[in-house]
């Protein structure tokens, strides 16, 4: 994981012929006990060179997983580690819960870190 990079250079060509131009790099070998993936995503397309953490790409990879564990209901649950390589450690907290075999509800979340707050005045 640490090693993955997007080339740039071909990668946006290649990457806009589909309908989400992004990368989500996801391997089950996480740097701390007790976490269950590591994850990098990405975004060159809308200017993130990398994110540190990506709950809708966590979402997704909730639904994948879920899609392909084989119990049939209960509550399936991931820790998901990225920004590590970035200097942001984040941890994505996803459950799945699924009903008669299929996906009925994805969740994510985690702590966060304030990091600006703004105020718009509209006239």
């Amino acid at each position: 994981m640490r090693r993955a990079r997007l080339k740039i250079d071909g990668g946006e060509r290649v990457l806009a012929l589909y309908w989400s131009p992004h990368v989500y790099v996801v391997a089950f070998d996480p740097e701390l006990p007790g976490h269950d993936l590591r994850a990098r995503m990405f975004g060159p397309a809308v200017g993130v060179v990398e994110d540190p953490a990506t709950g809708s790409a966590a979402t997704a990879l909730g639904g994948y997983l879920g899609v392909r564990d084989p119990r049939r209901g209960g509550t399936l649950r991931f820790i998901v580690e990225q920004g590590f390589e970035m200097g942001r450690p984040s941890l994505l907290e996803t459950e799945v819960d699924k009903k008669e075999g299929a996906i009925h509800e994805i969740r994510v979340g985690g702590a966060s870190v304030l990091v600006s707050e703004g105020m718009m005045e509209i006239p």
